[in-house]
């Protein structure tokens, strides 16, 4: 049985909860990403916060914080089969307790291990590859493009880094932003139209031509090293750093 659920982490906690019980094999898949088969039948879930609530709640007290964590970072991380990993993985910690985390050689731990490594490497990647522009006075504006949904990861770092500014944070590839005012943090999920109008907004930053000119100034041609640049900066990333 496949299961299909609306894309929020809530749909998914009430999809886990009723393909946990179920008989056959069973996977969870976005609703918008589905492709039908003719070998398996499907069921849409919608959204039920009182059945989200108990799985989020017997994680909690019956596995760990940790173990939601993982299960989080799955639905973030929007990888093929991820949905299906996760519910894998919490039969897996139901059975054997939360110290099966600690069975690095089992296979299910290994892939939930390695998709949780590759979502943190972005978010620390994007720590240092956001780059904003000032829109206005205090006001600052970057546009970004990440593999993974990161930006709800990203939201206390940038808030502690930049308190005294307002930004926004725009994952265009997502149609979504961190908001900030300097008392309120907050991600919104924005309509296509005003995606679109952001992302094409007549930005000229004064500061940028001055980095660009700093960028090229210090560079010594005869020490880049390309291919070690793109193991550290990878060229999908390029698109929006003003000095490449």
């Amino acid at each position: 049985m496949d299961y299909l659920y609306d894309g929020t982490f809530d749909g998914y906690l009430t999809a886990i909860f009723y393909a946990y019980t179920a008989k056959e094999i069973s996977h969870i898949y976005k609703e918008h990403l589905y492709a039908p088969s003719f070998l398996s039948s499907c069921q849409l879930i919608t959204s039920e916060m009182d059945k989200a609530d108990r799985v989020y709640q017997s994680i909690l007290s019956k596995l760990s914080f940790s173990t939601l964590e993982n299960l989080y970072h799955l639905y973030l991380s929007e990888e093929t089969e991820a949905e299906t990993l996760g519910l894998n993985y919490l039969k897996l910690c139901y059975a054997h307790s939360d110290c099966i985390n600690l069975a690095k050689n089992h296979d299910i731990i290994r892939q939930v291990d390695a998709i949780n490594k590759r979502v943190w490497l972005e978010v620390h990647r994007f720590y240092g590859f956001v780059r904003f522009k000032e829109v206005r006075p205090m006001v600052f504006y970057a546009p970004i493009e990440p593999k993974h949904n990161i930006l709800p990861l990203m939201m206390e770092h940038f808030k502690k880094r930049f308190s005294d500014q307002h930004f926004i944070i725009h994952d265009l590839k997502r149609k979504s932003a961190i908001i900030y005012d300097t008392q309120n943090i907050f991600l919104r999920y924005l309509t296509p139209q005003e995606s679109n109008q952001l992302s094409k907004a007549d930005i000229t930053d004064a500061f940028e031509s001055l980095f660009k000119t700093y960028y090229t100034s210090t560079t010594i041609l005869d020490r880049m090293n390309l291919k070690q640049q793109s193991s550290y900066m990878p060229k999908r990333y390029h698109k929006h750093l003003v000095e490449l």
